[in-house]
């Protein structure tokens, strides 16, 4: 690991003793690439640990370093500030028109897990509506000016709200997503969206309070949203390890039983394994026995932790990505669908690519096989074109 990443995780441990301090302190004074480190900072979502960490020590860090994590620290408060501004008022909105909605991630997450706004790094918004206040919600914000994420016909709006989970609004550069649902279907996180209503707890954010899903809801949402997303940041273990340590009373027999039934028991496992190894989370005896004794959850944490840290210039395939997400599942059938869900489901790219009446919608089904084959048909043939040329060159 480079001595850069080395910093980063040791500046988001939940806790330090006096010899990691010296460590820290010792690791601050070695040959670190500081203008490398403040990029990769920024893209592991860690800015507030980082500056955390670094103003315990500021003799051992460069004047001109400090002053830039100081101002990204302030430049994510300010943000996130703002972005909570937004959220109240979307509340607002929706509650005068009598929807109602749940904030998660965002706001929400920073205050339940963190205790503070700040101590997060986010972007966007989220909120999890009813399915049947999804188009009147729509209504209401492009009426203030949100400009809908995709152009869709009623038929393909109709067909959107049956196959997807979220529907994206942007606005002076801020960007809201209305769920109803919290992955899409090919990633079969099969969550009850309607029983985390009867579930939802208070929080506080900025003085206000908000009702968001309950923590042990929270813990397996992080998990599978960074599942899907092969925990390509440090941020979201973060999130994980300050859920935890904030919720000392974590039902985790509940949070393991919900987990067996959703068939994410290996993903919630894949994450517990990653916030003790790199972030030293300390769980309950028997949860710490359980994790432990998932061996291929640990052959992942481990891949995945290596992946966390490689100098990558693009993203994993849909092959590779595949292929991870499937053994992220610890039923075969889970797989299957998987696999038959990514292939033969239906997307919005579908739908903008050639428009149909809803009446032969089943058509898309049929196309889609040939829109991939095309699409990474072409990949494929780019990459050995490219190779022939270097090889010939």
């Amino acid at each position: 690991m480079r001595p850069e990443f080395e910093l980063l995780v040791r500046s988001a441990r939940i806790s330090t003793n006096d010899e990691e301090a010296r460590e820290l302190r010792a690791l601050l004074q070695s040959s670190i690439d500081w203008s490398y480190l403040l990029q990769v900072t920024n893209d592991q979502g860690v800015i507030p640990q980082l500056y955390r960490c670094v103003t315990r020590f500021p003799e051992a860090v460069p004047a001109d370093v400090l002053s830039s994590l100081r101002e990204e620290s302030l430049n994510n408060s300010r943000s996130n500030l703002a972005l909570t501004g937004v959220l109240f008022k979307l509340l607002d909105l929706f509650e005068a028109n009598d929807i109602s909605g749940i904030p998660y991630k965002g706001p929400a997450l920073a205050a339940s897990a963190y205790g503070d706004i700040s101590l997060r790094q986010f972007a966007d918004l989220d909120l999890i509506l009813h399915k049947k206040d999804v188009l009147r919600a729509k209504q209401l914000l492009v009426a203030r000016g949100w400009r809908p994420e995709f152009e869709l016909t009623s038929a393909q709006e109709t067909a959107f709200l049956e196959h997807y989970y979220d529907y994206g609004f942007v606005k002076e550069g801020v960007l809201v997503e209305i769920h109803w649902a919290l992955t899409e279907g090919y990633f079969n996180f099969p969550i009850i969206v309607e029983r985390l209503w009867d579930r939802l707890q208070p929080i506080s954010i900025a003085g206000r309070r908000i009702l968001t899903v309950s923590p042990e809801d929270s813990l397996l949402i992080v998990c599978a949203h960074s599942s899907k997303h092969l925990w390509s940041r440090l941020g979201w273990i973060c999130d994980l390890a300050n859920l935890i340590e904030s919720h000392k009373d974590m039902n985790w027999d509940e949070v393991f039983q919900h987990a067996s039934q959703l068939g994410s028991r290996r993903m919630l496992s894949i994450g517990l394994r990653l916030t003790i190894d790199l972030l030293g989370v300390s769980l309950p005896d028997h949860i710490a026995t359980e994790v432990q004794s998932d061996s291929p959850a640990e052959a992942l944490a481990q891949e995945l932790r290596g992946r966390l840290f490689e100098e990558r210039t693009s993203r994993p395939g849909v092959i590779e990505t595949a292929r991870l997400h499937m053994r992220m599942r610890e039923r075969w059938w889970d797989r299957v669908t998987y696999g038959l869900r990514l292939s033969l489901g239906t997307t919005v790219g579908d739908w903008t690519s050639l428009k149909m009446p809803r009446s032969l919608f089943f058509l898309y089904y049929l196309l889609r096989p040939v829109r991939l084959a095309g699409k990474f048909g072409k990949r494929f043939l780019d990459r050995l074109l490219s190779r022939s040329h270097l090889k010939n060159g």
